[in-house]
């Protein structure tokens, strides 16, 4: 079945289902009316849903094809083998796992799979280099060692590099030799505790040694579950540094553990936005049709005061009502052919309303139904001008259209001031815009200025 068959169905039940009318049907069926001119306004307002149906068919299969994919992708991108063991890499990297202790909920924890092994080279070189940036090694979520408030990361090897450290204390009051706070010794002024670190790579050795002040911290229930864990992990880390897979813990705080990779949510986002944009297309077209509605109408409004102006015209030069309608129509159909003239829906009502008249509809009902298909105040006012004026004859009939076309002019003027203004009020929030950049760039270098 053709895609086309397909969403020209689905149309025809949801018709059924709502009652036999589509949301925002009508509406859609009288902007159709009103932007073309020809008598299979049904027909092209079927066509108008198929397409639309259509276009929303394919962007919801390219959505579930895209959610698909990135669902084959996650499932396919897993690492982690029998439940607890990660492969090594020639570098380090870091792997976003889920764990879930028993009874409890799933929790999110980096852990980090470093190298089998690393080659020595340039030792004396590197354990320079991170001796004198120890400290962002061991600060953890500190600040600075002047203010200690969670536990130091006193590591026993440096990531991503072959070197090791050993560390000493000169008082295990408040810090533990692993870097955890020790919280039932912690005083509000805070303890000053040295450390030393003894750093080896490949047979080659450095000392660093720093004092840090030790202040109490605010320790839950998922802090200590996180440090224990990551005691743990660390365990096993060292345990199996030899083995082409790491292991992970099975039990924290005396609780089983299941760990779990993270399972990327990009496919549950793309099928969100695919029914977001669905909706978006289906009501694109109908805004579309509403957009294109209004400028009919302000064009048409615009080639008002010369129409009624040439009519004027014509009819003080002693031409009928009928035969300055006809020139009319004819000279805009004739430029139209020849390239000289775009579409102007004024003029193709009246070429319509002339071959109503050629057909046999009598005069004034072809004004009539002018004015109707124009669905503009002043076009309808017109039409009723002109019909009034063939049942009671012309004579003065010149006189009224000057005056309509004076006033013509005077709302036109109105017309183009309201567009003026609305123009200026798009522009206000790009000029709003561009006074935030200019203050910016002066009361920037001016606070600095006074920071110095």
């Amino acid at each position: 079945m053709r895609l086309e068959d397909l969403a020209r169905r689905f149309n025809s039940r949801l018709s059924g289902w709502l009652g036999g009318r589509l949301p925002g049907q009508e509406e859609v069926r009288q902007n159709l009316k009103l932007l073309y001119f020809d008598p299979h306004t049904e027909e092209r307002l079927e066509r108008y849903y198929t397409e639309k149906t259509m276009l929303l068919m394919k962007a919801f299969a390219i959505g579930i094809c895209a959610a698909v994919l990135a669902g084959a992708l996650a499932s396919g991108g897993g690492l982690l083998a029998e439940g607890r063991f990660l492969p090594r890499r020639d570098t380090a990297y870091t792997r976003e796992l889920q764990v879930e202790a028993a009874g409890e909920k799933v929790r999110e924890i980096a852990v980090v799979i470093e190298p089998q092994k690393l080659r020595e080279e340039e030792s004396r070189e590197l354990l320079e280099e991170i001796r004198k940036r120890m400290d962002t090694y061991i600060l953890g979520e500190n600040r600075s060692l002047e203010e200690v408030r969670s536990d130091l990361h006193l590591i026993r090897r440096i990531e991503g590099t072959p070197v090791t450290a050993e560390w000493e204390l000169d008082s295990y009051e408040v810090l533990n030799l692993d870097g955890s706070l020790r919280s039932e010794n912690l005083r509000e002024e805070g303890s000053l505790v040295e450390l030393t670190a003894r750093l080896f790579c490949n047979g080659q050795e450095a000392v660093y040694r720093a004092c840090a002040r030790v202040l109490p911290p605010v320790l839950g229930p998922e802090e200590q579950f996180y440090r224990e864990l990551a005691a743990a992990v660390e365990k096993l880390r060292k345990e199996t540094e030899e083995e082409e897979r790491q292991e992970l813990p099975l039990r924290a705080q005396g609780k089983e553990l299941v760990w779990k990779e993270n399972t990327p949510l990009d496919f549950v986002w793309i099928l969100v936005l695919t029914l977001l944009s669905m909706g978006l297309l289906y009501t694109a077209g109908d805004r579309e049709l509403k957009r294109k509605t209004r400028e009919r109408e302000e064009q048409m409004c615009r080639d008002y005061v010369r129409i009624v102006g040439r009519l004027t015209l014509l009819l003080g030069a002693g031409s009928t009502v009928r035969n300055a309608w006809e020139m009319i129509a004819a000279d805009y159909e004739t430029r139209r052919r020849q390239g000289r003239e775009e579409l102007r829906y004024a003029y193709e009502e009246m070429a319509f309303a002339c071959r109503e008249m050629q057909n046999g509809v009598a005069e004034a009902k072809a004004y009539e139904n002018f004015g109707i298909r124009c669905h503009v105040p002043a076009y309808l006012k017109l039409s009723a001008l002109l019909e009034q004026n063939l049942k009671k004859g012309t004579k003065g009939l010149a006189g009224l259209l000057r005056s309509e076309a004076e006033e013509a002019k005077a709302w036109r003027r109105e017309l183009a001031r309201r567009k003026g203004e609305e123009a200026s009020t798009r522009l206000l929030l790009p000029m709003i815009l561009m006074l935030a950049v200019v203050m910016l760039f002066i009361l920037v270098p001016a606070g600095m200025s006074m920071q110095a």
